[in-house]
């Protein structure tokens, strides 16, 4: 089993693009294994609605979730968040506060390499935390790559997954702010392959507000 296990690791590190010797990967394997993916938290059994402000008192769970779910793997780089299981949550905070505008937020890395099992099916959430006018952030999951234009035109190829765009929270305070939240549910390709998520508001992609996202087996 962990023979298996560790076969699998070096298969996803190398579509990840990351390259492993047999001990660091039977580490890692073990400490996958032992945390059980180190998938903390609860999410709420209700999400919040789209297109309705909830306060900070219920986004925090969301935070806190997207905080500690899934496990961190470090490349350099190449920081990467790796979900197991067949029936995954992935939480996404736009511009988390604290962390570089035009950035998405998982697992408190910035615009990091998501890593999921083929045929997984998903709910991806996006929570807004930004705040500005223009601050609107969606997110779109597809085949076209980085460098980004200006606008990108939706639905890209490949596209498997959107979330339209989402209104910054209210206020400058975060205490008192109304936050907006947007989900969608879908399944991960069947084949291991590499796709990349990006915010579909004009120039936000181009700015570099997109990260891989990887489906492996």
């Amino acid at each position: 089993m962990m023979m298996r296990s560790v076969k699998r690791l070096c298969t996803t590190m190398a579509l990840l693009g990351v390259t492993v010797g047999m001990a660091s990967g039977t580490a890692v394997a073990a400490s996958m294994a032992g945390s059980d993916g180190m998938q903390m938290g609860a999410m709420p059994k209700d999400l919040p609605k789209a297109g309705k402000p909830i306060a900070f008192a219920a986004a925090q769970p969301l935070i806190e979730y997207s905080n500690s779910a899934g496990v961190r793997m470090d490349h350099g780089k190449r920081n990467t968040v790796m979900f197991k299981g067949q029936d995954i949550h992935i939480v996404m905070v736009a511009v988390e506060p604290g962390f570089p505008d035009q950035t998405f937020e998982i697992h408190r890395l910035a615009d990091p390499v998501i890593a999921v099992s083929a045929g997984a099916k998903i709910t991806l959430t996006l929570l807004n935390m930004d705040y500005g006018g223009s601050m609107v952030h969606g997110v779109v999951i597809g085949k076209a790559k980085p460098p980004y234009k200006t606008i990108v035109p939706v639905p890209v190829a490949g596209q498997i997954a959107e979330i339209p765009l989402t209104m910054p929270r209210t206020s400058q305070s975060l205490g008192r702010s109304g936050y907006f939240v947007g989900t969608t549910t879908f399944k991960a390709p069947q084949f291991p392959g590499r796709y990349y998520y990006f915010c579909q508001m004009p120039e936000h992609a181009k700015s570099g507000m997109y990260g891989q996202f990887v489906v492996m087996r």
